[in-house]
């Protein structure tokens, strides 16, 4: 990105066009959330109470949409695959470990969010920097699974507001050794963007990444915390039964999957 035209850009714009700010501290996505009747999609703490109610909920999903519960193979951009270890008909269940704690990206988690329109995640701990690449990794699912409409049942350590505050280890704003995507993720997935949209790079990917501000950084945990909240609510759910991909596919199956028993 030439940041030099973008800002004369942006000038240009405060120049000639009457200016909104739209900036504050009202987390929208909260208040509708908060007039949402029924929000049993994000079980916590981790105990034996909040753990049976997940696996109920599991159960009657699963039921909802045949009961047949399998593993598959999904595939994903650049020739690889992803298996799914357990999936039924458009619903998926993962350990947090599985799709955070392995080297994967988002090419990855939007496999899964184009193809699953309801995803469980299991055992989401409290972030730190002692695992700040899972939490880095954790918020490029979130984003995935929110931008394709995804249903979103989740069994955490702690709520959605305490989710990123860290622990004894030490906070996750470490803003010196965090980065929102490693060098080898992030340029990847902007030359496959670069290259599908005809445009070209300019700088490099390391100069693109260079521009991510601490700052930028940990609005992007915000922004992960007001989508996780939002994803509870009545107007989110009762929209993903629309928008996903899955629903609009013929017969509500998408080609790229294949069945392993």
């Amino acid at each position: 990105m030439q940041w030099e035209i973008f800002d004369k850009l942006v000038q240009k714009l405060e120049d000639h066009c009457k200016c909104v700010l739209i900036g504050n501290e009202i987390d929208y996505r909260r208040l509708i959330a908060q007039r949402s009747i029924e929000q049993a999609h994000y079980y916590w703490p981790l105990d034996s109470k909040s753990k049976q109610m997940f696996e109920d909920m599991w159960s009657e999903i699963t039921k909802k949409y045949g009961g047949n519960v399998t593993s598959e193979t999904v595939q994903v951009m650049f020739g690889r695959t992803l298996e799914v270890p357990q999936s039924c008909n458009g619903v998926a269940r993962f350990t947090f470990e599985y799709l955070c704690g392995r080297p994967i990206g988002a090419a990855d988690y939007i496999a899964i969010a184009n193809n699953y329109h309801t995803v469980f995640i299991t055992d989401i701990p409290v972030m730190s920097m002692r695992i700040r690449d899972k939490a880095r990794r954790f918020i490029t699912l979130i984003d995935e699974l929110y931008n394709r409409h995804c249903c979103l049942y989740c069994s955490a350590e702690a709520s959605i507001d305490d989710l990123f505050q860290g622990t004894e280890e030490g906070t996750l704003f470490d803003m010196e050794s965090f980065q929102f995507e490693t060098e080898i993720e992030g340029g990847r997935l902007r030359r496959d963007v670069l290259a599908e949209g005809g445009i070209s790079s300019g700088g490099s990917p390391t100069g693109i990444i260079s521009m991510l501000s601490g700052q930028e950084e940990l609005f992007a945990f915000r922004r992960a915390v007001s989508r996780l909240i939002e994803m509870q609510s009545r107007v989110y759910l009762d929209a993903a039964r629309y928008l996903h991909p899955y629903f609009q596919s013929s017969h509500g199956n998408l080609q790229q999957i294949s069945s392993a028993n």
